[in-house]
């Protein structure tokens, strides 16, 4: 929070939206509201075993019931942060310029296909395609490396928390396609 008290209102707005999101992520979604799911921990653990952030898989699934529900609630998860960062770069682009708007730009254009892509995701899990699931995971990924490759370059706060925010979301698309391996159809 040391950088929110450079008297800087957008960074202290963004400060206080990346906090609320993350506790309506962690805090809510996450909480384990689900504990009843005929899934155990254990089984949840076999499902995230194969996966490069594990901890994080197995807050992103509690409560599902199988590889491919587990899948869609990871999917899910991503969307509603990608879609939370699309609105933070379209607020901080909204008052930059220059170089700092261009990257929120192309920020927020990503990420507005990276959701995109999350929901054909789901819809090609509904049609039992991994392969076009594949292709649509590692899009999300492709998308959000993007937005960093925008972002590099500049050291002014907006960019640093979106950088933040773009390496949450390659761990979550990361175990997306971990546990996408793990579907049968």
């Amino acid at each position: 929070m040391a950088m929110a008290s450079k008297g800087n209102p957008i960074l202290s707005q963004v400060m206080v939206l990346l906090l609320a999101t993350a506790f309506l992520f962690l805090g809510g979604k996450c909480s384990g509201e689900n504990d009843k799911s005929p899934t155990s921990s254990n089984a949840l653990s076999k499902l995230c075993a194969d996966v490069d952030f594990a901890k994080l898989c197995e807050e992103m699934i509690k409560g599902a019931s199988d590889a491919k529900n587990a899948t869609q609630m990871a999917i899910q998860a991503l969307s509603l942060r990608a879609t939370h960062a699309k609105a933070l770069a379209l607020k901080l682009g909204s008052t930059a310029s220059g170089y700092l708007k261009s990257s929120l730009d192309t920020c927020a254009d990503v990420y507005d296909d990276a959701v995109d892509s999350l929901q054909t995701s789901l819809d090609n899990i509904q049609g039992g395609d991994k392969g076009a699931l594949f292709s649509n995971l590692s899009a999300v990924v492709t998308d959000i490396v993007t937005c960093d490759d925008a972002i590099k370059g500049g050291d002014e706060d907006p960019q640093a928390v979106l950088a933040k925010s773009n390496k949450v979301m390659k761990k979550l698309g990361s175990n997306c396609l971990a546990l996408a391996d793990e579907i049968h159809f």
